[in-house]
C-alpha cells in the first residue's frame, strides 16, 4: 500500500490504521523487522525491551516472544492500531490494547523498515483520521481509604522512603541480577534483568539495563511478602509485591539469600520504629 518510508510517514501523519484483533495478523511484521522496542504497560509497571531481529511464535495462548520471556494473550486483545510515534517522527507504533483498557503493549519500529511496515498495511481493516483516535494510557490510580491515600501522597513526595526503593537499589548492585515475573491480563512475562542504573522521580522508580528498562510506580505498591524458594534448581530470595486491593503486581527474585536477609532486616527495623 505504502512502498517507502517517506510515503508511510506521510500517510501516518494523517491516518491511524486499524488491524484485526487477532495477533496472527502481525506475525509477518515481526519476522521482517531488523529491531524494535517492545513496551508493556499497566497502572503500576512499565517494562521496555530492545529486541533485535525479534522472533515470535504464535501459540494457543497467544503471541510469544521467547527471547524476551513475554507472551501476549490473544483472548484479551480489544484492538490493534498502527500510527506514527507521538514523539519520534521516524518511528511507527503498533498499539495493542486490552479489553479492560488498563493494559497495553506498544511495539515501536523504524519507519525505514519498509518491508515489515508493508505487512501491516496489507492487513488494514479500517483507516481513521489521526485526530479521531487519541493515544492515552488508562493509568488512573485506584480509590483508596484516607490512610492509604496519605501513604500514596508521601511516596510521591519522597519515593526514596519506600522500602522497595531501598531493596531494589541494593539488589541492583549484585552481579546476579534480578528476575522479574509479572502476570497480567493482556500480557505476562518472566525476564532476567541486570540493572546498570536506577533513580526515582515523583515516586516512580526507574531501573535501566543495556537493552531494557523497568519503571515502577512505588505509590501503588502497598505490601510485600518475602521468602526463600527454589527456582530452576537454584536457591533464591523471592519478594512478592501487592497493590492496595491485595492482588499480586510482580515478583522479584535473586539468586542467594542476601535479598531475603536485607528484607528481613528492613522489616525488623520498621517493626522497632527505628
Amino acid at each position: 500500500m505504502y512502498p517507502n518510508a517517506k510515503s508511510i510517514i506521510g500517510a501516518l501523519s494523517e491516518e491511524v490504521w486499524e488491524l484485526p484483533s487477532e495477533l496472527s495478523s502481525i506475525v509477518d511484521f515481526f519476522e521482517k523487522l531488523p529491531f524494535c522496542w517492545v513496551q508493556v504497560i499497566n497502572r503500576e509497571i512499565s517494562y521496555t525491551w530492545l529486541s533485535r531481529c525479534p522472533m515470535v511464535l504464535l501459540e494457543e495462548s497467544g503471541l510469544s516472544f521467547p527471547e524476551l520471556g513475554l507472551t501476549i494473550s490473544d483472548y484479551e486483545v480489544a484492538g490493534v492500531i498502527v500510527r506514527r510515534h507521538p514523539v519520534h517522527a521516524g518511528v511507527v507504533r503498533v498499539a495493542i490494547t486490552s479489553s479492560s483498557g488498563g493494559e497495553k503493549v506498544f511495539v515501536d519500529a523504524p519507519a525505514w523498515a519498509e518491508e515489515a511496515i508493508s505487512e501491516l498495511s496489507r492487513n488494514v481493516v479500517q483507516i481513521h483520521s489521526s485526530g479521531d483516535i487519541t493515544e492515552s494510557n488508562d493509568r488512573t490510580s485506584r480509590k483508596l481509604c484516607k490512610c492509604c491515600n496519605e501513604r500514596r501522597r508521601k511516596t510521591r513526595q519522597d519515593g526514596k522512603s519506600h522500602p522497595l526503593y531501598e531493596l531494589l537499589s541494593v539488589a541492583s548492585l549484585s552481579e546476579n541480577g534480578l528476575r522479574i515475573d509479572v502476570e497480567g491480563e493482556l500480557f505476562r512475562f518472566s525476564t532476567h534483568f541486570y540493572p546498570l542504573n536506577h533513580g526515582q522521580d515523583g515516586g516512580k522508580m526507574s531501573l535501566g539495563a543495556s537493552r531494557s528498562n523497568l519503571t515502577l510506580d512505588l505509590s501503588e505498591f502497598f505490601r510485600a511478602v518475602a521468602r526463600i524458594d527454589t527456582i530452576e534448581q537454584t536457591r533464591c530470595s523471592v519478594i512478592e509485591c501487592y497493590h492496595s486491593y491485595g492482588d499480586l503486581l510482580l515478583s522479584v527474585s535473586q539468586e542467594g539469600s542476601e535479598l531475603y536477609a536485607l528484607w528481613s532486616s528492613m522489616a525488623k527495623r520498621a517493626g522497632s520504629g527505628r
